[in-house]
């Protein structure tokens, strides 16, 4: 195919965006980066390859996603390597926890078309698995011109993406113009791409990755707290303290868990909630848990799963807020009861099912929690029919990752020709 060109509006407002670009990009580096990360957004410290199989997961939702696919694609393809790229350190650091070295991995240079370039060249991928929605104009026009085959898998599409304006719907056409194959989490997803400029014949369903990563198992995690507790996992700024006066005012004597969704925004949650004066406990500082403590805050990488695993509930954040949600499948994996906010429209298949399911319970506002939680906290049955049945969702998809590697096979026999398929 002929590749698409990418518009001069957006090479114009890539140009004027530049310097606020690099501003962020060196304040990252310097903030929890690194010089690695900061090299390599800018296209320069990359690793010499030979024809990888590389795939793009921008941060740890996105790793988390294709854990099904870098477990996967060895078995069927021994002689491959691997190379995931990144947009952020907290992707990589993911990523080298589940993976250790058996993966190459590197930071995704900005879509500046030298920095693309030299990626490219340098890292000389046979083809390239973009994971969900990353659309970059130069770097898939750059694939193009190297007959580098892409393929978005789990492709889903956000309502601010199929909301852009004029000014990024051209250059969002000429990238999926650029691509071979949109495989998409459901028909709604499917339905966007072809809206935006994805060449019907390129779109398909094949179902929500996530929920072959979720199926996976896990070891298990001891205990953090002894205390009994329910936890607000993945919290967005405001919902903090909304969900911590709430909870005060409900004045039950369990304990109340906040897993922020960044860590690294700590002291202001802890100004905001300054004035609530509540007993509380930092997980970073090493504070204990008294009896009285009211609320912890566990601001550490790399624990969440263990605070969902041992939850009474938990409560998903992203969703008291306009934000669009937050992934429900961890605690449904462990099956722990899930309740959320009415905003998540970031997750809506996956809402769907559960739903259906009556594996989680919305909340249509803030005001209904309290009534929702003394509920849940005082019906020991309720709380393990809610994670059953939201356990059993994820078991009834537990086959897409095949399917995914099966749907692959025509892209990856191309870019891998020698490579026998198993």
């Amino acid at each position: 195919m002929k590749p698409a060109a990418v518009p001069l509006r957006y090479r114009a407002l890539l140009a004027a965006l530049a310097l606020p670009m690099l501003g962020y990009t060196v304040w990252r580096a310097l903030h929890d980066g690194g010089w690695r990360y900061l090299c390599q957004r800018l296209g320069f410290g990359l690793p010499r390859l030979d024809r990888p199989i590389w795939l793009h997961c921008a941060s740890v939702g996105e790793v988390n996603a294709a854990l099904p696919l870098l477990g996967g694609l060895p078995a069927r393809y021994p002689d491959a390597t691997l190379l995931v790229s990144s947009n952020t350190p907290t992707g990589a650091q993911v990523l080298a926890k589940r993976c250790g070295e058996r993966v190459h991995h590197v930071y995704l240079p900005l879509d500046f078309r030298f920095a693309t370039a030299r990626f490219l060249r340098r890292c000389r991928p046979c083809c390239g698995l973009i994971v969900e929605t990353e659309l970059w104009a130069n770097l898939y026009r750059a694939a193009a011109d190297r007959d580098l085959p892409l393929a978005i898998v789990n492709g889903r599409l956000s309502p601010r993406t199929l909301g852009a304006g004029r000014l990024l719907r051209p250059a969002l056409r000429s990238c999926l113009r650029n691509v071979d194959q949109v495989l998409a989490r459901g028909e709604a997803d499917a339905a966007g791409f072809r809206l935006l400029g994805a060449p019907a014949e390129r779109v398909r369903v094949v179902g929500n990755l996530k929920f072959a990563a979720a199926a996976q198992p896990v070891a298990a995690t001891p205990r953090p707290i002894e205390r009994r507790y329910w936890l607000a996992a993945s919290t967005h700024d405001d919902e903090e303290l909304q969900l911590a006066g709430l909870w005060q005012r409900l004045g039950r004597d369990e304990l109340l868990v906040i897993a922020p969704r960044h860590p690294e925004r700590r002291e202001a949650i802890l100004r905001q909630l300054a004035p609530l004066g509540l007993s509380l406990a930092v997980r970073s500082r090493g504070d204990a848990i008294a009896a009285g403590t009211q609320l912890y805050l566990a601001d550490t990488l790399g624990e969440l799963a263990g605070f969902i695993e041992h939850a009474e509930l938990v409560f998903m954040g992203g969703s008291l807020i306009p934000r669009g949600g937050q992934n429900l499948l961890e605690p449904a994996r462990a099956g722990v009861a899930i309740i959320c906010g009415p905003h998540m429209e970031n997750f809506a298949d996956e809402m769907l099912r559960f739903c259906r399911a009556a594996a989680v319970r919305q909340l249509g506002g803030a005001a209904e929690l309290p009534g929702l939680l003394d509920d849940l906290l005082d019906d020991a049955a309720q709380r393990a029919e809610l994670g059953r049945r939201a356990q059993a969702v994820v078991r009834r998809e537990s086959g897409v990752g095949r399917a995914y590697l099966d749907a692959l096979q025509p892209l990856l026999g191309r870019a891998l020709p020698a490579a026998p398929l198993r």
